[in-house]
């Protein structure tokens, strides 16, 4: 069961970040573009289902941008994932802020590769908050002291949240081995953006 969330979290991950991140030291890495609130849903082995609601900001180099994503499993267990691509690790937690209310702290991120990520688990009362907000904002220190910020608008979060999922692709049900080949098959169709500078 673990295994299939972690799959899950994966897929998403890659389907809406693309490996993204911010890099303070290149100009090209603030110009961020921001995708739309999507929501992705998949069925387990076990007949229950992982949803993410997830958005994203791209950059013109790589690495650079970033994401959110709520995970909502079992129809019940939520959580917030917010995603930041550095080449270094980060100093401290990472800060979420909804519209102008007190920060909270996601402690203890993981990084890995050209990026970094943090969990907070959360609950129905922080949904229906972002549901009547204006903008989330996450922010973190990467060991090179540069700040790191994403705002995302939430203009669309409550109606993408309610509304029905995208079905994911039929590749994604048959086996993780088919989604690696199908993910490294596009990964060499696409050439990445240049290579943001240090």
């Amino acid at each position: 069961m673990k295994r299939a969330l972690v799959l899950s979290s994966a897929i998403a991950a890659h389907l809406v970040f693309g490996g993204s991140a911010v890099k303070a030291g290149d100009p090209r890495a603030m110009q961020l573009t921001y995708g739309p609130w999507t929501k992705m849903c998949f069925k387990r082995a076990d007949g229950n289902s992982d949803c993410f609601i997830s958005t994203a900001a791209r950059g013109a180099c790589h690495p650079s941008g970033g994401g959110l994503s709520i995970s909502i499993r079992d129809e019940k267990t939520l959580s917030l994932l917010a995603n930041f691509g550095t080449r270094h690790t980060l100093e401290g937690g990472i800060s979420v802020q909804i519209d102008q209310g007190t920060p909270i702290l996601i402690p203890h991120p993981e990084c890995f590769g050209l990026g970094c990520r943090g969990k907070l688990d959360i609950d129905s009362p922080f949904i229906e908050r972002l549901k009547r907000s204006q903008r989330i904002t996450v922010e973190a220190t990467d060991s090179a002291n540069q700040k790191l910020s994403l705002s995302f608008p939430l203009a669309d979060f409550a109606k993408t949240y309610d509304g029905p999922a995208s079905d994911p692709p039929k590749i994604i049900e048959e086996s993780p081995e088919k989604l690696k080949e199908l993910l490294r098959q596009q990964a060499e169709k696409h050439q990445p953006p240049p290579q943001c500078e240090d």
